[in-house]
């Protein structure tokens, strides 16, 4: 125990002091990584999102991503943003915030990539450059600063997958966005929005990976904060109707076809540079996939991409019956193809499990928080009763 201990203040230790320098700023064609299909034709992603947390961290946030990666094992995770609280102030603060999570990736081995969201590097002295040098640390990640856009918007690169029986065949390809934090740039407000700098990047690669590979890759697009044309994709209605969110005096449901849950209003930017439309001229991209909105786990065909939302997993902040992460499959025998899903906590724990139930209603956002405390002791209870009932 006593070696446990040491081993586990040491990692810390190295985290915390290992990570005082600025990252490495490798663009993706630098990133020492190949990723290839199973010899079963396919390639899993788990999308999590929104952890939100800081030292320590919710007990149940690890409970939930040590259970679902232990039963969806995949060959890659992808964090889209707000991996880390806004009140991890200090450098030492948001390294061991971050170590919470990674450090549970680094055990099994497997491959990390992220983008930031609009909290990660908000009201904090651990800016994106310092917080990348900290993932850098890890074996596990694979992901990169990439292209020079500046600190706002640090964390542009693309994640080849490559065939399970050629290495040097693209069969697919992910784009990871940083999509900002806040829009300091007019009088619009809000928040921020992928820079034109950015998408004269994807649309100039595109079109760089097109040529070497005969062909434009099907791709995944990943980022935190959803692109404006969210507003267009719903259904708007003039009055409140069952299952609508409102914005700016219209309602919005999902439209027909449209599958998941619409379970909060959308919060993407107010102003657009162009992104969507990009991704609609270059034809590559066959699904976006967003955090942002905590309870929306929505999936909407528009234009010919899939705009997908992921629910948060993070338990420090607001909860609800959707919280969760999403699974991807990719088919090396029909690479213009995908398949995804959510799984959320009541698919991996039984309602009728006390400990789990009463663990879950005692940070969730469906009941007041004057009854939080009555359900965390029923938990204490129920988990006391399970330890003895044997």
């Amino acid at each position: 125990m006593l070696k446990k201990i040491l081993s586990v203040i040491m990692s810390v230790v190295l985290v915390c002091t290992g990570c005082a320098v600025f990252a490495f700023a490798k663009t993706s064609e630098e990133v020492d990584t190949h990723l290839q299909f199973g010899k079963d034709g396919k390639f899993r992603i788990m999308q999590i999102s929104d952890i939100q947390d800081y030292f320590p961290m919710k007990g149940i946030t690890k409970k939930v991503l040590k259970k679902v990666l232990a039963e969806y094992p995949v060959d890659l995770i992808v964090l889209t943003g707000d991996n880390i609280a806004s009140s991890t102030r200090v450098k030492p603060y948001a390294a061991l915030a971050i170590n919470e999570f990674m450090s549970i990736f680094e055990s099994l081995g497997t491959p990390v990539v992220m983008v930031y969201g609009n909290h990660d590097d908000e009201s904090t002295t651990a800016d994106k450059a310092y917080q990348m040098s900290v993932y850098e640390r890890y074996k596990c990640f694979i992901g990169c600063a990439g292209e020079d856009f500046g600190e706002d918007n640090l964390g542009t690169y693309y994640v080849p997958i490559y065939s399970s029986v050629d290495k040097n065949k693209m069969v697919n390809n992910i784009w990871m966005i940083d999509s900002g934090n806040y829009n300091n740039e007019n009088d619009l407000g809000g928040y921020g929005c992928v820079t034109k700098k950015q998408i004269e990047w994807y649309k100039s690669t595109s079109e760089k990976l097109e040529r070497e590979n005969g062909g434009k890759i099907p791709s995944l697009m990943f980022q935190h904060i959803v692109v404006p044309e969210i507003w267009d994709a719903l259904d708007e209605h003039d009055e409140q109707v069952e299952g609508s969110v409102g914005h700016a005096g219209k309602y919005y449901t999902l439209p027909e076809g449209a599958k998941g849950v619409l379970g909060e209003t959308p919060c993407p930017p107010n102003y657009t540079n162009g992104q969507f439309d990009a991704v609609v001229e270059r034809g590559d991209v066959m699904a976006m996939f967003f955090g942002h909105d905590h309870v929306n786990s929505y999936e909407i065909s528009y234009k010919g991409v899939d705009l997908c939302n992921t629910p948060g997993i993070g338990f420090r902040s607001y909860n609800s019956e959707e919280e969760g992460v999403r699974l991807i499959t990719l088919d090396e025998n029909a690479p213009g193809t995908y398949e995804t899903e959510t799984v959320t906590y009541f698919e991996l724990f039984d309602r009728d499990d006390e400990v789990a139930y009463n663990l879950f209603m005692s940070d969730s956002s469906t009941v007041d928080d004057s009854e939080h405390f009555s359900y965390f002791m029923k938990f204490i209870l129920a988990a006391i009763k399970a330890l003895f009932a044997f």
